[in-house]
């Protein structure tokens, strides 16, 4: 008897939905209204992500424009500019966390 399956184990029933994990990093809004962002991790251009600002209560939307690798601190970091989505409003009603710039 064979050891393999003919079938499948698992299967995605439902594939519309949102993972929403956490990442802080630091950063800047820039002279042009877009945000100049350090995070741990390469970000795709083109990605839609929520920004919870500590300074402002309400989440903003941006879109990836550019990620390139940096170094900070000695360690290989991202730089990614992101800018503001317009004319949308961010879905989230979680509350924001305490501290400089969080994107999920």
């Amino acid at each position: 008897m064979s050891l393999r399956r003919r079938d499948s184990r698992m299967e995605v029933g439902n594939t519309d939905g949102v993972l929403r994990v956490w990442q802080d990093v630091s950063g800047q809004l820039t002279a042009n209204g877009d945000y100049l962002v350090i995070a741990n991790e390469a970000r795709l251009k083109g990605e839609r992500l929520t920004m919870y600002l500590a300074t402002s209560g309400k989440p903003v939307d941006v879109t990836v424009l550019e990620c390139r690798p940096t170094i900070a601190n000695g360690l290989v970091r991202h730089q990614l500019r992101l800018q503001p989505v317009t004319g949308t409003s961010s879905r989230s009603t979680e509350p924001r966390r305490h501290n400089d710039l969080e994107t999920e």
